[in-house]
């Protein structure tokens, strides 16, 4: 499991499991699910999913 310190942006939990893959563009890039609240969402821009086909959520 990667630790980068981020927290969930639904409930602030930092207990989270995490997808690293490479984009489209090219970088690396990390989405992250909430073990609590089961919030799916992008490391780096903030941005919240329903269903993921990146990482395969839910």
């Amino acid at each position: 499991m990667i630790s980068c310190g981020c927290r969930c942006i639904t409930c602030k939990s930092q207990k989270l499991t995490s997808q690293t893959f490479v984009s489209p563009e090219g970088y690396d890039d990390i989405h992250h699910t909430c073990k609590l609240c089961g919030t799916h969402f992008n490391h780096l821009d903030g941005e919240t999913y329903a269903k993921c086909e990146t990482c395969n959520f839910p």
